[in-house]
């Protein structure tokens, strides 16, 4: 099979899976020697967009921790800032590490011309949560580092401030909370976008899962003609970001936001709102320790059908070994060693992907608040990448780019001359054109 342009396979994949087995089940193939045979040391390079844990020397402290175990192994680690666009260029060639994470837009059945098998979903699921998003066929292509739920990243002391003592539940009072802080402390940004850092505007499609309570969204909304007519979860996530855009309860001028200070400012109560995945609530906090009880994480605002609450939950970053590696062996070990070993899930705020693991205290907390945690299913067999080859089609983005958001703020700000229900129906539009170019799938 001919590797094409990795330009060539831009598409969106659903964002929840999960990890990998250390049985020898592996369909990887094993290096002539035994790693570190004879005392030999291999070393193998880990690529990784986790920047400020190369900064920090939190890399260091895990590769010496690993080192314990695997003491013939020497990891070479790798940070990317601008990790997506650059691993593209790179998997243009068959350099892009041993051991990597998987990025997110590429193809399900692309999967093999890049990623090594990792073994039979089927077996590895009986270890591990979150395998949907990375499989195909069967086979499983790429581990999560650790399963996030996607909300709201929130200081509740910004709120309580402004006399509200419980998140809100709906659209309306969300809205109306906003404004209540606003004009009770004008030096607030009651929501922050982060409009210029681009990825985190994605995060407005991940909380599809919880704001419509439903564990097969995204199977239904690849064969949705019309997913943004008012009411549907789509239109509810978009007006929501249209209305706090609109009425100027987000930063003064969206097109120059700084998403590390924004960082910065939420932990000193000069930020209510970021949406986000639950990772988000360590970092948030680590900057000004003394108010880490005030960072709290919070559901979308909506309340399903039901009268429940939910919190979508799926897997970060996967972790993938290259399938042109000539260090497959070790590349597993560390892979292993990280999933189910570490700590990394927790210390990251998200749940491990290994069944039974502890949860981390942003999510206890929304348990605690009676939210369920919610997981999609799997796409049925022959539809895995139904929703990649529709969203590419449509070039809507959802879950892979951020323009579409930025349009949305764009008209709200007046940046644009656009109406909003106008930007839904083209919406709807190009989506069903897409759906009906791939109904036979």
């Amino acid at each position: 099979m001919k590797k094409r342009s990795i330009f060539a396979l831009a598409s969106l994949t659903v964002v929840t899976s999960m990890l990998l087995s250390a049985c020898g089940n592996s369909s990887a193939p094993k290096n002539p020697e035994t790693p570190g045979a004879e005392g030999e040391v291999e070393t193998i390079t880990f690529i990784n967009h986790k920047t400020d844990w190369e900064t920090n020397g939190k890399w260091d402290e895990y590769m010496a921790e690993f080192n314990k175990v695997h003491p013939n192994i020497k990891v070479e680690i790798q940070t990317i800032t601008d990790y997506a666009g650059q691993m593209k260029t790179r998997m243009n060639t068959k350099e892009y590490g041993d051991l990597l994470m998987l990025p997110a837009d590429i193809s399900p059945q692309d999967y093999a011309l890049f990623f090594e098998p990792l073994g039979q979903k089927e077996e590895l699921s009986e270890k591990y949560m979150g395998l949907n998003d990375r499989s195909f066929e069967g086979v499983q292509y790429g581990i999560p580092t650790q399963l996030n739920a996607t909300g709201m990243v929130v200081n509740m002391k910004v709120f309580q401030n402004a006399g509200i003592n419980e998140f809100p539940k709906t659209p309306e009072e969300f809205v109306k909370a906003l404004e209540t802080i606003k004009e009770k402390n004008p030096d607030v940004i009651p929501l922050y976008t982060n409009y210029a850092a681009g990825w985190t505007l994605s995060n407005w499609d991940f909380v599809r899962t919880g704001v419509s309570g439903d564990p097969d969204v995204t199977t239904k909304m690849a064969q949705d003609e019309a997913p943004f007519e008012k009411g549907d979860t789509m239109h509810t996530i978009y007006d929501v970001l249209f209305q706090v855009a609109e009425k100027g309860l987000i930063e003064a001028d969206p097109t120059t936001s700084d998403w590390e200070q924004s960082k910065v400012d939420m932990a000193n109560g000069k930020i209510g709102v970021m949406v986000l995945g639950s990772w988000a609530v360590p970092q948030v906090q680590a900057i000004v320790p003394e108010n880490a009880d005030d960072i709290t994480f919070q559901t979308f605002p909506v309340t399903a059908a039901d009268g429940k609450q939910y919190m979508g939950v799926g897997g970060d970053y996967n972790l993938a070994i290259n399938v042109n590696s000539e260090h497959k062996e070790a590349a597993r070990k560390l892979l292993d060693w990280l999933i189910d070993e570490s700590a990394y899930a927790v210390e990251n705020g998200g749940l491990p992907a290994l069944k039974g693991g502890e949860y981390p205290p942003a999510l206890k907390a929304s348990q605690d608040a009676g939210v369920i945690l919610l997981e999609e299913n799997p796409a049925p067999a022959g539809k895995e990448s139904l929703f990649s080859d529709v969203n590419n089609e449509a070039e809507l983005g959802v879950g892979s780019t951020d323009l579409e958001k930025q349009r949305i703020i764009d008209a709200a700000v007046g940046n644009s001359n656009e109406k909003f229900e106008d930007i839904m129906n083209e919406y709807n539009t190009r989506w069903a054109d897409a759906v009906k170019k791939f109904s036979g799938n």
